[in-house]
């Protein structure tokens, strides 16, 4: 409310040298107008998603780790180091010509990018341990913020008593984009190249073969004393050196090229599945683009739900409540296939496998930075997808996220505050990526396979409680109309623009579990087996196993957390309009079986747990 009191002061004082005329009337009254428009608008958002600041300034936790049969408590320390200048407002840079991210794939045999990038780890690494810019302080900004290490701040710094997540809401996206950004800007600078920019593990991309492999730039060269001279101005005589970026990093060798990731990866079926072509993983991974991507149609869809800092915690199993967006549900998958999940050597899951140390493999900012690429390429796709078809594909204008801060170490080790509000275009920030319109194209026109499940509803049996089992599950939705009132919140600018989907609401998810189920409409014979292509499938859910630290009372609200009994509470979000539509359901007083297909791990952290149980199902539109 801050920048609105200090508008409201201003008009007050520039009412005293307006002259009382008709017309200044008018002036005023319009201004008052607005002023209570502005009023309202911020009335009208949800108490529990004011804006938050992100900062690692304060109250900093070991994050916890699970334990093993030889160490009960074991935990991480990943404190950042406190500014030792004052701290600064980030100020978009004055861009002269975008610098442009490249993807990794197509960069494997420029040798002098390849040694120019390990050679600004190799710096990066070198800086002692009290530098925020050194690579061990850039591993463990992502695994404070996104491991509950910190506490929430408003944005005059007075803390919530919640711990900080970063995962799970509309903070996903803006929060990586400047963390690679920081990161990418460190890098150059160390090389003293102020264009340089990281390459993007292009794993969206079915069109090239390598592409969606563990790229080359990763991984040891077989290469001769020479190299043949490349075209253009990137080539260079001599040996790729890119020992830092593939020495001591934890990845799972059964995953290396010529291996492709496979978006709809289940570790449970990684052995039925090891058979499948390449044009059977090629088609899941358009189906799973599409799906995750083109089908989200709204911010909420995409970016996911509002942070909550406001989450009812009386229970000691709540830590914090959360909706991902399609975004993140999509880009977990490269986490857990590159990682060593599972692995009785690690037993961390460590490196990209879990958030406490995903940021120690390099891979890690490549992956993100493809992220960032699909997040500006969604918000130009077209909307096919509502009955109006004229829907604009936009972020968020609610003043919460907008006003949202995070604090970042800059190239010059300085601590910056950066407001969402900055983060939403790429260009501003001076950089750009390489146009990949023939790939992308491939996901944005792909159709799903159209066969369609035959049943007779008389013989569906509907489960009535509210449990994600171990086995395949059936629930009954009710579906009505869109209204005005379901306008309300959303950017929509009228009925036929709402995008229609099924929402989990306060699923309990064991915080050191790895969890995965696929959603079916109207299938409800759907099994582990069952094409995620089909018709009726709407999306998959993937929860990372992590770690929240145990908050002790410091004289303020805290939250007290079990060691025994962490949760993580979710609202989970499936888009249902394109199904629905492929399967021909047109009347909107028609219920559907929502069918869950579980994909739980049979051994592990959460093995015992039968049933992970949600508060209701129901229809939702944004």
């Amino acid at each position: 409310m801050g920048e609105r009191a200090m508008d409201k002061e201003s008009w007050g004082r520039s009412r005293a040298s307006l002259r009382i005329t008709a017309t200044g009337r008018k002036l005023l009254w319009a201004s008052y107008m607005c002023s209570i428009v502005l009023v309202l608008q911020y009335l009208a958002q949800p108490a529990s998603a004011d804006p938050v600041l992100a900062s690692s300034v304060g109250f900093c936790k070991p994050v916890r780790l699970e334990a093993t049969a030889e160490e009960k408590n074991r935990s991480v320390q990943c404190c950042l180091p406190a500014p030792r200048r004052a701290i600064k407002r980030f100020k978009l840079p004055h861009v002269h010509h975008l610098r442009v991210r490249r993807p990794a794939h197509e960069l494997a045999n420029d040798v002098e990018y390849v040694n120019k990038y390990n050679l600004a780890y190799e710096r990066m690494n070198a800086l002692p341990a009290d530098d925020p810019r050194s690579f061990l302080r850039q591993w463990h900004t992502h695994c404070s913020f996104c491991k509950e290490a910190y506490l929430q701040r408003r944005l005059n710094t007075s803390t919530t008593g919640y711990p900080l997540q970063l995962h799970y809401s509309w903070t996903f996206l803006p929060w990586h984009r400047m963390l690679i950004y920081f990161h990418e800007k460190i890098l150059g600078s160390l090389i003293n190249d102020p264009d340089f920019t990281l390459p993007f593990w292009n794993w969206d991309n079915q069109l090239d073969a390598t592409a969606g492999q563990i790229p080359q730039i990763f991984l040891p060269y077989q290469q001769s004393n020479r190299w043949p001279r490349q075209r253009g101005r990137h080539g260079r005589y001599g040996k790729i050196r890119n020992t830092f970026l593939y020495e001591g990093k934890r990845r799972n060798p059964n995953h290396m090229p010529p291996k492709v990731l496979p978006l709809t990866f289940d570790a449970s079926l990684e052995k039925e599945r090891a058979n499948w072509t390449h044009d059977q993983i090629r088609h899941a991974n358009l189906g799973q683009v599409y799906e995750m991507v083109y089908n989200k149609v709204s911010a909420r869809e995409y970016l996911g739900g509002p942070y909550d800092t406001n989450s009812n915690f009386t229970e000691a199993v709540n830590v914090t409540v959360g909706e991902s967006g399609g975004s993140e549900s999509l880009h977990n998958t490269a986490h857990e296939w590159v990682g060593m999940l599972n692995n009785t050597a690690y037993p961390d899951n460590e490196d990209m496998g879990v958030f406490t140390y995903a940021g120690r493999d390099p891979i890690f900012y490549s992956h993100h930075a493809n992220v960032d690429r699909l997040w500006n390429v969604w918000k130009a796709l077209p909307d096919k997808i509502t009955p109006d078809g004229h829907r604009v594909r936009k972020d968020y204008d609610d003043y919460d996220f907008l006003e949202t801060e995070f604090t970042f170490y800059d190239e010059n080790a300085d601590m910056v505050i950066v407001k969402v509000k900055d983060t939403l275009e790429s260009n501003k920030l001076g950089y750009t990526y390489q146009p990949m319109v023939e790939a992308d194209s491939l996901w944005i026109n792909h159709k799903p396979n159209g066969t369609k499940p035959s049943y007779k509803r008389s013989d569906v049996r509907v489960s009535t409680s509210n449990a994600i089992g171990r086995h395949p599950t059936s629930f009954k939705l009710r579906r009505h109309a869109p209204t005005a009132a379901d306008l309300r919140g959303t950017q929509a600018q009228n009925v036929q623009q709402l995008s229609e989907g099924v929402v989990f609401e306060h699923v309990r998810v064991p915080e050191l579990m790895y969890v995965r189920f696929d959603v079916f409409l109207d299938s409800p014979s759907a099994t582990a087996e069952t094409d995620e292509d089909e018709s009726a499938y709407v999306g998959t859910f993937t929860h990372l196993p992590s770690g929240v630290t145990t908050v002790t009372d410091l004289g303020q609200k805290m939250v007290h957390v079990e060691d025994d009994d962490m949760y993580r509470t979710l609202n989970i979000r499936f888009s249902t309009s394109l199904a629905l539509k492929r399967l021909g359901v047109t009347d909107w007083n028609t219920d559907v079986t929502v069918t869950v297909v579980p994909r739980f791990r049979p051994h592990g952290y959460g093995w015992n747990i039968k049933a992970l149980t949600f508060s209701c199902l129901r229809q939702e539109f944004t």
